[in-house]
């Protein structure tokens, strides 16, 4: 395996960086000096970033960042006047005296650390809809914003949750809860997930995707996505970046705490869990100069979710009654009743230091902790076409010995995230250094998984299946002989699967950036910086069959039919399967010599990156214009298998390439309310490892070979944006965006008849040789209806909608276009809220379109591809603050008991005619959060 510590020649380079970047610094330029400080807010003592900070008169301007600092280089010297511009708040201004060659700290007449501005009084709610607004306001290019005070105003869960309110943005659903951010339409798989702007390893087993529903939203400032990145960011995040950022000491201007206690209903299950989660954060020393904060969180969830569906093939099955009528009829019926317990735990510290006036340092830990406890009671129906004896549009009849069958698998799903951070900044006269070191492991592990099988003897069974096409209800199924499906008596016990599975996932992380403002008679840099990064993903797993002698039977396991409304019947009992795999006799031990071997591989993915970029500023109009270049060294190793032979054959692969991604950047603030940006950038995503894994199975009994692909070609995009956002006086925002993207070698799964060069086989494995495009419009508006008389002042509105169109060719469908997989139409956002001094409410409502499914391959025809419905939530939050260190909130989710649904087009020559049939169905009830709220 490859060291994954940073290459001697790397750190060599990023030591002659760092000189040849101090050399560029010359002694600062006569008559002129730095004025640097850090805003905040008089009233809450919270940091203000996004505020622009001009020196009148000239075109030298800044913005503060997160933390509320800020620098302005090249100020002239003498008596300046600094305007401070907040969007919702009127313009303060202040006067300064600028010395020559020296940095001035704009130490006004609110103490020696901090620029309070007392024209800035934020308020309630508006504490996270300002910070938001004015960071948005801030980015170089189109950026969606939601702050740590906003994300508490929604009833969110975790911290994928948090950003689905944005403009362009939906989840992908696990059991009706926010795993993946989808970023403009595309696959989450081509969504960047950072933690403070470093990379973030997924605990997702084989999946290079970052789920975030390990990650609770309470230890957060804000989340950033970004959906045009810059030279100086990755180049991988094709869809977009999702940067989560650690809360700070210096976020705010003294000590701080909150501690949160709720409970947690689900209407399903009508249980009971908690969630208790605080921070703690301090200033002390000099000036409080160094900081600390801690931040826990504890969770137990219990639920559940009641499924239908069908696994997505339906077979054409001719009329017996009339010949010539083909009918479309599934060949699988799943019954899927799911009880469900979600643990998350979470701590995260953080410590920074102000070391002099202008170099800062910190360092940040980080242990996200989530297991996911499973029942699930499967009822089967497995129907071969040619069993078929009666079909038509809305039924058909089936005889065949056991067609219904009885599964049990219990199953617990451990993830971990540990990510540690260290870094600093130092501004030396007109050049600011920056650099990070980072971190980040993940792990997933699925001990003792086991599922027990339950058959019913030989005799044939006879059923009939009642409105097996309707879109929006499981269908009925009716049993007119043989052994009684619904009888537990029936079934006698086959068999218990055993799985253990492991995956883990690496990530370590440097980065140094020199940003050096140059001495020209109009505001200029250059910024340039280098990158490196390692990430190791390897997944592993063993399977074995069990069979016992004299096992009981379904019957004596009987734990009654639980809240299952699709068919009610008795299920197994899960303590009964545990004690028979904790203690029954093995009579016969079976490992699958094909599933356990072919599952174990490793990969290595090594990237060196640097970039240069420029920027000028000609009045209202800043023009930045860089490239990136990337270097990825990519590595797989696995096994080769002989199923037949029974044989293991270690061996690897591995390709190299590089990727150069030019990018220019226009912004035009017309006003301190009006900014236009417009963009032409280059984006790349790197292929799935699962995808990409070295695995090689060949069956010579079915003349199949299955394999991963280690040469998939990396996604590539060019990216056209404009965007124009008109910043409202009464903290608001109207907005519009355009984008065009053209994407190339997107990867799909795919079975070539023959393709097998070495045996002649049918090979299924995976290609890249499919392209697309995607165009899309973002609106979004939200404001504070202050100007409206008497109470309804406190109304307030968040709308947000963005259109997609796109078209995708696939390599193996020739002369179709199809959409991207995971696409919508359409995703949006509607809230209204409600506030007063001390009430606040919102009723928000998320939703999108139809799409192709995400995590199905796509079929071999257009009648089998499997979409998802188009689906809305309706949540709604209350709070009530009685004091001001108290308050009292309740949280209401799904409160309509949206479904999630999935079906199929039919084919329209088929007798059903065009229109869709059934797939899945899965309800989730609604759920509710009662909780008590204090601060400090």
């Amino acid at each position: 395996m490859k060291s994954n510590l940073i290459p001697t020649s790397a750190l060599a380079c990023a030591l002659a960086f760092t000189a040849g970047a101090t050399a560029l610094h010359a002694q600062a330029v006569a008559g002129s000096g730095t004025v640097s400080g850090r805003l905040t807010d008089a009233a809450t003592q919270l940091s203000l970033g996004g505020a622009r900070i001009t020196v009148a008169g000239t075109s030298i301007e800044t913005f503060s960042a997160t933390n509320g600092n800020f620098a302005l280089s090249n100020v002239p010297a003498g008596e300046q006047t600094l305007v401070i511009s907040y969007v919702g708040y009127p313009e303060v201004r202040q006067t300064v005296s600028v010395a020559s060659g020296e940095t001035t700290r704009a130490n006004i007449d609110f103490g020696s650390e901090t620029v309070q501005l007392d024209a800035l009084v934020i308020e309630g709610t508006a504490v996270g809809t300002a910070r938001a607004i004015n960071e948005q306001r801030a980015a170089l290019t189109l950026t969606s914003i939601t702050a740590s005070d906003e994300i508490g105003n929604f009833a969110d869960q975790n911290a994928a949750e948090s950003v689905q309110r944005l403009p362009g943005v939906a989840l992908y659903r696990d059991q009706g809860e926010g795993r993946y951010v989808v970023v403009r339409g595309l696959n989450y798989t081509y969504t960047n997930v950072q933690l403070d702007g470093s990379s973030f390893a997924g605990a997702d087993m084989g999946e290079r995707a970052t789920a975030l529903d390990v990650v609770p939203n309470d230890a957060l400032a804000s989340i950033e996505v970004t959906k045009v990145a810059t030279p100086d960011m990755d180049g991988e995040g094709l869809a977009g970046i999702v940067n989560i950022k650690s809360k700070s000491p210096f976020d705010f201007d003294g000590t701080a705490a909150s501690i949160t206690a709720q409970t947690k209903y689900s209407d399903i299950t009508e249980n009971f869990g908690y969630k208790v989660n605080g921070y703690y954060s301090t200033r002390f020393g000099e000036d409080g100069k160094y900081g600390l904060i801690i931040s826990p969180s504890i969770e137990k969830r219990e639920f559940a979710s009641y499924n239908f569906e069908t696994g997505g093939t339906s077979a054409l099955v001719e009329d017996p009654s009339s010949p010539g009528d083909f009918y479309y009829a599934p060949e699988e019926l799943d019954f899927r009743d799911y009880e469900i317990e979600r643990e998350r735990k979470s701590l995260s510290a953080g410590f920074e230091a102000k070391i002099s006036e202008n170099t800062s340092a910190f360092i940040r830990a980080s242990y996200n902790s989530f297991v996911d406890t499973e029942n699930r009671y499967l009822t089967r129906f497995a129907v071969d076409p040619d069993d078929i004896t009666a079909v038509d549009e809305d039924s058909y009849t089936a005889t065949a010995s056991r067609i219904s069958l009885r599964r049990l698998r219990i199953r617990e799903k451990d993830q971990e995230v540990f990510s540690l951070l260290t870094g600093g900044e130092s501004l030396v006269g007109n050049l600011k250094l920056d650099t990070t070191l980072g971190y980040t492991a993940g792990k997933e592990t699925r001990p003792d998984e086991i599922t027990g099988r339950y058959r019913p003897g030989g005799a044939a069974q006879t059923i009939t299946v009642t409105n097996g096409n309707s879109l929006y209800s499981a269908p009925t199924i009716t049993q007119t002989g043989g052994p009684a499906f619904a009888d537990p008596a029936s079934y006698g016990f086959q068999r218990l699967d055993l799985a253990n599975e492991e995956g883990k996932e690496n990530s370590y992380d440097f980065r140094l950036n020199a940003k050096y403002d140059l001495d020209l008679s109009v505001p200029a840099y250059l910024k340039t910086g280098f990158a490196y990064r390692a990430k190791e993903k390897s997944k592993e797993a063993e399977e074995a069959e069990i069979t016992y002698v004299g096992a009981p039977n379904l019957a004596a396991s009987n734990i009654g039919p639980g809240n299952y409304p699709f068919l009610p019947i008795v299920r197994p009992s899960p303590s009964q399967l545990k004690d028979l795999f904790a203690n029954g006799t093995v009579n016969n031990f079976e490992r699958l010599f094909e599933e356990s071997e072919a599952a174990d591989w490793e990969s290595d993915e090594n990237v060196v990156a640097t970039y240069l970029m420029g920027a000028v500023t000609f009045g209202k109009l800043n023009i930045v214009a860089g490239s990136r270049f990337e270097f990825t060294d990519f590595t797989a190793r696995g096994n080769e298998l002989d199923l037949d032979a029974e044989t293991v054959t270690p061996g690897s692969a591995s390709r190299d390439y590089t990727n150069v991604l030019p990018g220019v950047y226009l912004r035009y603030d017309a006003s301190d309310k009006l900014v236009f940006r417009a963009s032409w950038s280059n984006s790349i995503a790197r292929p799935g490892f699962g995808d990409t894994a070295f695995s090689r199975s060949i069956n010579n009994n079915d003349g199949e070979v299955t394999q991963g692909n280690p040469f998939l070609k990396e996604l590539t995009s060019e990216n056209w944006d404009a965007s124009v956002e008109y910043y409202l006086p009464s903290l608001g925002l109207i907005s519009a965006a355009v984008f065009h993207k053209n994407v190339d070698n997107f990867s799909y799964e795919t079975q070539i008849a023959n393709g097998d060069i070495a045996t002649g086989y049918d090979l299924n494995t995976f290609a890249s040789d499919s392209e697309g495009t995607i165009t899309g419009l973002e609106l979004a508006y939200q404001q504070r209806l202050g100007f409206l008389p008497g109470p309804l002042s406190g109304f307030g509105v968040l709308a947000n909608i963005t259109f997609l169109d796109a078209e995708a060719t696939y390599g193996f469908r020739p002369g179709e276009k199809l959409d991207f997989i995971g696409q919508s139409d359409y995703v949006g956002n509607l809230g209204l809220t409600y506030e007063t001094k001390k009430f606040f409410a919102r009723l928000a409502m998320n939703f999108r379109g139809e799409r192709l499914r995400e995590d199905e391959p796509l079929s071999g025809s257009a009648d089998q591809d499997i979409y998802v419905d188009k689906f809305s939530q309706l949540d709604l939050t209350v709070r009530y603050e009685f004091t001001n260190q108290f308050e009292v909130f309740v949280d209401v989710l799904n409160i309509t008991d949206e479904p999630f649904r999935a079906f199929q087009k039919n084919d329209p020559t088929s007798a059903n005619g065009p229109g869709k049939r059934f797939v899945q169905i899965e309800e989730y009830g609604w759920s509710a959060n009662v909780g008590l709220r204090w601060k400090l």
